[in-house]
């Protein structure tokens, strides 16, 4: 009997080994649905990073020092995404951005409220670093929370988010944008404020032959280009549902827009229907307005009292932008002080040779040669009065003074005063037109020399050569520059000197 039954307690032990492998398997597997289903049900909720540890090489730290300071002004930056993971070419690495910030902060920035610039332009009484700097981040990614805050905390700044809107999320929703829950936790730091970068307008839309961006043109629906107050009533809507935004989620209207793509309309299909943007951001509530999200193509100025509201001055930051290159653009940004004394500055030579003698700049060519002064930003060169004494103006030797020069000032033209052997001659050229001819007046026999005096104030040019006197007014395009000195010459080389050049700015 008891060899009989040794098989049937054999199997039953098998069986007990398999049932309990089987009830294993099974709470495993129950743990993994679960472990799967907590972590698909959990709220998205990622951490903030630590910022990148960052130190600058004695060269960005010593460039960083030399940067200019220019009190009444104020440098915008603009930002978009912060990751190591995305390689967008509007996305740094935190490393790169780590160390724009720690320049900046050994440059002696510091970084000013929406509030600061909105009192600027207006004229009102405001209190700026002699650094002063906004620091703006479009689209409203979501490193904005993970990766840029912790930076900002770093280096004590403040920012801005402009923010589209339509595409901002749900507390715990995945998602490229920030939820409703991390922009609270972003006000509630204190370090930052909100913008509107349009609800839904940040896209390229079809219009006829390309596509553009959708705020500044009329696009195409339905196959046929929709009409002025089709796109009126378009942007009034968008602009609408975007303070609506800010209404329901901070309590109350942003005052602040950023144009999407830096794109107002200027150069679309409908230019003339475009200018009356200004007025339909102020009818929804915005009192000023942003441009410059893409890499600057042209001079970029520090917002200044004198600078449009509708269309302040933003540097573009881009994947590319290495610290070297933002300390340079930053460094063109701000305004260098009218010298009183013109003489003894860094002139740079345009097919003319320019050389300095004991208080005077001799400029030489052997036909239209200037004398500049490099990169300087001379935007703040609006109204002043220039006084010289010119030797070497002959039949085959004009000296040409450009007052208002637009090179250094972001603009491209200038007011010209042409001196010759008898006549004075003012003109004006815009952009790459023809110059115009604003006044001529013929002068008196004129000996060794001529004593000029230049005086621009507004839109209004006031010469003086040997007390012939002449006042025109320009084109107001030429609304602030510096100053060039030329020659005219032909049959040979020839050197115009200009004698103790200065330049008295007016008030």
């Amino acid at each position: 009997m008891a060899e009989a039954i040794r098989p049937a307690a054999g199997r039953g032990a098998v069986g007990r080994l398999t049932s309990a492998v089987n009830s294993a398997v099974f709470t495993a597997a129950l743990a993994l649905v679960l472990v799967v289903w907590v972590a698909a049900s959990r709220p998205f909720d990622p951490p903030q990073q630590s910022p990148v540890p960052v130190r600058l090489d004695a060269a960005t730290a010593r460039a960083a020092a030399a940067l200019p300071g220019y009190p009444g002004s104020v440098v915008v930056l603009t930002y978009h995404a912060v990751s190591d993971d995305d390689h967008a070419g509007s996305t740094l690495t935190r490393r790169v951005f780590g160390e724009h910030l720690a320049a900046l902060a050994a440059a002696g920035y510091r970084t000013v409220r929406l509030a600061d610039v909105e009192r600027l332009i207006a004229h009102q009484p405001v209190s700026l670093p002699p650094r002063a700097l906004l620091l703006t981040f479009d689209d409203g990614t979501l490193t904005d929370w993970t990766t840029v805050d912790p930076m900002l905390k770093r280096y004590h700044f403040s920012a801005v988010a402009f923010l589209t809107t339509s595409k901002m999320v749900a507390a715990g929703t995945p998602s490229y944008y920030l939820s409703t829950r991390q922009l609270q936790a972003l006000r509630a730091t204190g370090r930052w404020e909100f913008g509107s970068h349009s609800h839904a307008l940040h896209e390229q839309v079809p219009v006829p032959g390309d596509l553009a961006p959708s705020l500044g043109n009329r696009v195409l629906v339905h196959g046929r280009l929709e009409s002025p107050s089709a796109w009126r009533s378009r942007v009034r809507s968008d602009l609408a549902k975007s303070q609506a935004f800010f209404r329901h989620v901070f309590g109350r209207p942003a005052s602040a827009f950023s144009y999407p793509f830096g794109d107002t309309g200027s150069t679309g299909n409908s230019p003339a229907l475009a200018r009356e943007l200004p007025g339909l951001l102020r009818a929804a509530g915005f009192g000023v307005a942003f441009v410059g999200e893409n890499v600057p193509t042209e001079h970029v100025n520090a917002v200044s009292a004198r600078s449009p509201r509708w269309t302040l001055d933003r540097i573009g930051v881009r994947a590319t932008t290495s610290v070297s290159d933002l300390l340079e653009m930053v460094r063109g940004a701000v305004p260098v002080a009218p010298p009183h004394d013109l003489a003894p500055l860094h002139w740079m030579g345009d097919l003319a040779a320019c050389s300095h003698r004991p208080g005077a700049l001799a400029v030489r060519s052997d036909g239209y040669g200037t004398c500049m002064l490099g990169d300087v930003n001379t935007s703040q060169w609006v109204d002043y009065t220039l006084r010289t004494r010119l030797t070497g103006v002959d039949r085959h030797a004009a000296a040409v003074i450009a007052v208002r020069d637009g090179a250094g000032a972001g603009h491209r033209g200038r007011v010209e005063v042409l001196i010759g052997e008898g006549s004075v001659v003012v003109r004006q050229q815009i952009g790459d037109a023809a110059r115009v001819v604003l006044a001529k007046a013929a002068l008196p026999p004129g000996g060794t020399g001529r004593t000029v005096r230049i005086q621009v104030r507004r839109d209004t040019a006031d010469v003086t050569v040997d007390g012939r006197r002449l006042r025109v007014d320009f084109d107001p395009r030429l609304h602030e520059g510096g100053v060039k000195f030329a020659i005219a010459a032909e049959g040979g080389h020839r050197t115009v000197v200009y004698s103790a050049p200065t330049l008295t700015p007016q008030p």
